[in-house]
């Protein structure tokens, strides 16, 4: 089976952008050097806190888990320094964009970048060394004479990640969310239960968030009743942690 995934050169260059903003850096540093509870628990700061005045309120903050509210107040006490400097450079994000519809949909964009660049760096770390396996972002996916390209934007044509083992002859791809907006993305839906069916199953798709996996579950059976989801592979909080 030939795989392939051609880059979106304008969408890449924009999320390396946006990668390179020294809070979101420091942020990917500390969530890539963290895995199973202590990833969970700053992931769901991410996930949860969406304004600045949030961040400002972590015990009101109506969302976020209480495990997590008695993690941050006990980070917060003892002044821990990886905590402090993931609060620290967090709130200088937040706090860069206006308290506005405008500013909250430029704050998204930056937001998004976290899962996507957190799977992609994973990947890298996992398989970046073999030369027999391929691994892209922002990017379409052909299989064979199957082209993603060819389907309208409407209908959903690229996917955040995506590894091809090329020896085994499988592979993943990833859609990648903060939380679950998804409600009107149903295409993005489409798109990954398309590939796994094109690619007869060799290509599992992920669905993958900073929330839990019983939330975004929930999400998509509210938003999508009745929607056949067998195709789809749900990663949440837990799942990243231990990737």
């Amino acid at each position: 089976m030939f795989v392939s995934f051609p880059v979106d050169e304008r969408a890449l260059r924009y999320m390396e952008s946006i990668e390179s903003d020294p809070d979101v850096q420091a942020i990917l540093s500390i969530l890539l050097s963290k895995s199973g509870e202590e990833f969970y628990n700053y992931a769901s700061i991410i996930c949860f806190c969406y304004r600045e005045e949030d961040l400002s309120s972590i015990q009101a903050t109506r969302h976020l888990p209480p495990r997590v509210k008695a993690w941050v107040k006990r980070k917060s006490f003892e002044r821990d320094e990886t905590y402090m400097k993931f609060f620290t450079h967090l709130f200088a994000l937040y706090s860069s964009f206006p308290q506005t519809y405008e500013g909250w949909d430029r704050l998204g964009k930056f937001r998004s970048i976290f899962p996507e660049s957190y799977i992609y760096r994973k990947m890298l770390q996992h398989h970046g060394n073999r030369k027999d396996v391929l691994i892209s972002r922002e990017c379409f996916v052909v299989i064979d004479e199957w082209d993603s390209r060819k389907r309208s934007k409407e209908e959903g044509q690229k996917v955040d990640v995506a590894l091809w083992d090329r020896t085994r002859e499988q592979g993943m791809v990833f859609e990648t969310k903060v939380k679950v907006y998804i409600k009107e993305k149903e295409h993005q839906l489409e798109l990954l239960d398309t590939i796994n069916r094109v690619s007869q199953g060799r290509i599992t798709t992920v669905l993958a968030s900073f929330a839990p996996k019983h939330v975004v579950l929930s999400h998509l059976r509210e938003f999508f009743p009745g929607r056949d989801l067998s195709r789809i592979t749900l990663f949440g909080v837990d799942e990243l942690g231990n990737l």
